[in-house]
């Protein structure tokens, strides 16, 4: 019986693509030859010539040849590991990719492992032919001119900073992109006066976490709000409106606020290495007097010295070693991770001793502004942590199988009814699928037999082939959660044998912490009935809330 083909019809256009098209060099009017929808018009009567059944298109809009991290090709490959196609079949080469390296790796490794032939049309490639040799030379030939094209747009790039224009997508708080000249700043004065004010406010002396709670006090928004406002879709923006410290330093130590533009402080490895990287300085092209100042020279020097008298008082102590929760602990209410803070007490008798606490880092970073303090001793939160470690030690040491059914009980009871649901649905997809493929093979047998002609077989064929793929998926996804309970279950015995080790564990420490900690809920200290009250959860690994 002549073999199935189940093809997977994949798309790719990158914005190159698309402005070097015949379209846009008036080769051929409104073709439109490298749009996505002609690539797929292209393909799709390829496969109904052929006989083969189109399962499923992938599509990736906008996305480099050199970039394999695509939304649509890794579907496909996700589908193709799931055997919902083994034929992949593109226009030409360059739309599976531009790297010479990685296109042979999936043509001849990844493909072939997945039990997937590869076809290119316009190329005449097929994995299964015996032209196979072509198949690398004209994918040789995709890396080189992606290669050439890097080194093209790097090198207007580079001219264009040269020359002074200002390339960043955005233009920073304080100024605006001149509506003449999209590459050149022009103050924006509501916002240049906010400026002038953090820098007033740090030359007195106020410190950046200061500084930020002053501007949330005041309602001012913060830079990524008042750009959208002004030069955005007016509310979208997904960022919050408060101020930070962070925020606040950067605009304190930005050279722009001088006149100055400074840039290619940042590059990539290679054109197939998209990792950022930092410069060394002598690389940087600077342009002074590029746009008018917001800040005079006299006032900018004085905040320096304000930031390296800051920076060498910190330089002078020795850096802190990591707190035991850094890292581990969650704010309940707003989410965000809690920092640890280290402070000195001073007693009557004239000693001191040093104290470690956490407060939420949002509230801190704000100015106070969002959240609230959050705040517990670290001496405090060890000594309940080490408690509730040895209790479980010692209920595990006692009976560990009353423990296990407690936490299993705990697990199955939440999804006891949908597990059972889940159970029968299981089996009707199962009978399903295999009802389907007994009906794929009788459609062979009755077209072989003429019973019925290739028309109505296509019709057919590609209907069944359609709800299989339905019912495959579904049945995947509820096999996918009964490997999770199982899971779930394992996770139990492996917790249960790591807590059973700390019986008589006397000290705790990072490494503990590490083991069994997920995170550590806090909640806010309140008093009740004249008590002191802090909710405290302790997620543990493997298992969450014991």
């Amino acid at each position: 019986m002549k073999k199935q083909y189940k093809v997977g019809i994949y798309c790719r256009l990158s914005v190159d693509d698309a402005s070097n098209s015949a379209k846009a060099k008036n080769y051929i009017p409104g073709d439109e030859s490298a749009s996505i929808e002609n690539q797929y018009e292209i393909l799709s009567k390829f496969v109904m010539l052929n006989g083969w059944i189109e399962v499923k298109t992938y599509r990736d809009d906008g996305y480099s040849g050199g970039n394999f991290q695509r939304p649509g090709f890794l579907e496909m490959l996700e589908d193709a590991r799931h055997g919902l196609i083994n034929l992949i079949l593109v226009k030409d080469l360059s739309r599976l990719g531009r790297d010479f390296v990685k296109v042979g790796r999936y043509t001849d490794v990844i493909f072939p492992s997945l039990g997937c032939r590869f076809v290119s049309v316009l190329d005449c490639l097929d994995s299964e032919g015996d032209n196979t040799d072509m198949l690398h030379f004209r994918s040789l030939m995709n890396d080189y001119h992606l290669k050439d094209l890097s080194g093209k747009i790097k090198s207007v790039l580079y001219a264009k900073k040269k020359s002074g224009q200002y390339l960043t997508a955005y233009a920073p708080y304080g100024y605006r992109k001149s509506d003449e000249d999209k590459h050149r700043l022009v103050v924006d004065e509501e916002a240049a006066a906010v400026v002038r004010e953090i820098y007033r406010m740090r030359c007195s002396g106020m410190a950046y976490g200061k500084i930020a709670a002053a501007l949330n006090e005041k309602s001012i928004l913060s830079p990524r709000w008042h750009w959208e406002l002004h030069y955005g879709k007016k509310g979208s923006c997904k960022y919050s409106k408060l101020w930070t410290y962070a925020t606040v330093k950067n605009i304190l130590n930005d050279t722009v606020y001088l006149g100055i533009v400074t840039q290619n402080r940042t590059g990539s490895h290679s054109y197939k290495d998209k990792t950022m990287i930092q410069k060394p300085e002598t690389e940087w092209i600077c342009h002074e007097d590029a746009h008018e100042a917001i800040v005079d020279r006299e006032l900018w020097e004085a905040v320096q010295e304000k930031n390296r008298a800051v920076k060498q008082q910190v330089a002078n102590h020795a850096a802190p070693l990591p707190a035991l929760f850094t890292g581990k602990l969650v704010c309940a209410d707003c989410g965000h991770p809690l920092a640890a803070t280290r402070e000195t007490q001073r007693r009557k008798n004239g000693t001191s001793k040093r104290y470690v606490s956490y407060i939420c880092s949002h509230f801190a970073t704000t100015g106070r502004s969002a959240c609230s303090w959050h705040r517990i001793y670290e001496i405090s939160l060890k000594t309940l942590v080490l408690n509730e470690i040895r209790a479980h030690s010692r209920a595990v040491a006692q009976d560990e199988n009353a423990v296990l059914d407690k936490l299993k009980q705990q697990i199955l009871s939440e999804s006891a009814a949908r597990q059972e649901d889940s159970k029968l649905e299981i089996s009707r997809l199962r009978r399903r699928i295999g009802e389907l493929e007994h009906m794929t093979a009788k459609l062979y047998e009755d077209k072989v037999s003429g019973i019925i002609n290739n028309d109505t077989f296509a019709v057919l064929i590609q209907k069944s082939e359609q709800e299989r793929i339905q019912k495959a998926e579904r049945l995947e996804v509820l096999l996918a959660e009964e490997r999770k309970a199982r899971q779930e279950v394992e996770n139990i015995r492996q917790w249960a044998g790591i807590v059973r080790r700390y019986l008589n564990v006397q000290e705790l420490d990072r490494e503990i912490v590490e083991e069994l900690i997920d995170h550590i809920e806090i909640g806010e200290r309140s008093v009740i009935d004249g008590q002191r009250r802090q909710d405290i959860k302790i997620f543990y690994r493997f298992v969450g809330v014991v």
